[in-house]
C-alpha cells in the first residue's frame, strides 16, 4: 500500500505542471540499544549436564569446523561459523580460531572429541585450549555445582 503511495506521488510529481511540491521526511524513532549480555564467568552444572545429555551432535549443529594441519599434522579443529550468534555472545571463540583440546583431552578422532565432551558431566572447569592467529589461548569457565 505505501509502496502505491509512492508510486502515486512519484507520477503525480512528473505530471504536474510547476515545482513539484516536498513533503518533509519524517525521522525514525531510534531504537534503543540493549547493551550486549555480559560474558559468563561460571557454568552451572545442571546447564552444562543438560547440553552433555542432549548429545554432541546437538551441540556441533552450533558450529562449524574443518580440519586444520600444521606441517601436515593435525592441529586441531578451525571454527568456520558459530551459530547463532546470541548463543556464542560473550564468549572469546571466533570463526578462524583453531580449538585444540578439551580439558586438556585431544580431540582428533570422533571417539576422543565424544569422550573429552562427556567428561564435561563432572569435570570442575570447562577449559578449551586454541589459537588464534598462531597465539595459544585458553577459555576457561569454572563449573558450579547447586
Amino acid at each position: 500500500m505505501r509502496r502505491v503511495g509512492l508510486l502515486l506521488l512519484t507520477l503525480y510529481g512528473c505530471a504536474s505542471s510547476g515545482a513539484p511540491s516536498v513533503t518533509p521526511k519524517s525521522v525514525p524513532e531510534p531504537v534503543p540499544v540493549r547493551p550486549a549480555p555480559p560474558a559468563p564467568t561460571a557454568l552451572q552444572r545442571q546447564d552444562v549436564v543438560q547440553v552433555v545429555d542432549a548429545g554432541l551432535g546437538r551441540f556441533l549443529q552450533k558450529v562449524d569446523v574443518e580440519p586444520s594441519f600444521a606441517k601436515g599434522r593435525f592441529q586441531g579443529f578451525r571454527i568456520a561459523t558459530l551459530r547463532p550468534g546470541s548463543f556464542w555472545q560473550g564468549v572469546d571463540l571466533r570463526p578462524g580460531d583453531v580449538v585444540l583440546s578439551l580439558n586438556g583431552l585431544p580431540i582428533e578422532r570422533d571417539k576422543q572429541a565424544y569422550d573429552a565432551f562427556q567428561t564435561l558431566r563432572t569435570a570442575k572447569e570447562l577449559r578449551v585450549e586454541y589459537l588464534r592467529d598462531g597465539q595459544p589461548r585458553s577459555l576457561v569457565y569454572p563449573i558450579l555445582d547447586p
